[in-house]
């Protein structure tokens, strides 16, 4: 092949390649048409469909998961929940999730050892109940930078856990739509 001569691949050819495929297991069956259009009624697979709990300037930001671990209580604007809380193994390192600035970084009664950053895009995350703060108030952080130690401070803390808050242009936005956990 290399010499430009003539090469005969018919001896390669693997015959247990070839598929017979008949029309008749092709057509879905009665059950599997009614899934189908249930499906395509929610829209979820649809990635043309944006609701309106996922900004669309928020689409193409990639944002980093600040910890990884087990979702104990999700978004919930109904219950004054707004953000998610994360469980995790003791001492476990609580990254920015977006590149930005501390605009906070202290101690409250109700959520212990807190930090917010102030990112692009009108964008704060917030990390609540933390043990230890590693970055202070004014503090460049680039994504991922470690910023705090997972914890259990603050009235509202029932357990070891991290409390992690979304907002975008001052509305609470579902962290489980941008970020895996």
């Amino acid at each position: 092949m290399l010499r430009g001569e003539s090469f005969d691949d018919s001896v390669h050819e693997d015959s247990t390649r070839n598929v017979i495929v008949r029309d008749e297991g092709l057509k879905a069956s009665k059950n599997d048409s009614l899934f189908r259009q249930s499906i395509e009624r929610e829209g979820r697979f649809d990635v043309f469909s944006e609701t309106t709990d996922r900004p669309l300037e928020l689409i193409n930001i990639a944002f980093y998961a600040p910890l990884k671990g087990i979702i104990s209580d999700s978004f919930n604007l109904q219950n004054d929940h707004f953000g998610v809380d994360v469980l995790a193994p003791e001492n476990e390192a609580i990254k920015a999730s977006l590149g930005g600035t501390v605009v906070f970084s202290d101690w409250t009664s109700e959520t212990g050892y807190s930090i917010a950053i102030q990112h692009d895009n009108n964008i704060v995350s917030l990390y609540k109940h933390n043990s230890v703060l590693l970055k202070k108030t004014g503090e460049l952080v680039k994504a991922g930078d470690v910023i705090a130690i997972i914890g259990n401070s603050g009235e509202f803390s029932s357990g070891p856990h991290l409390h992690f808050e979304l907002w975008h242009k001052g509305n609470a936005i579902d962290p489980e739509h941008h970020i895996l956990f």
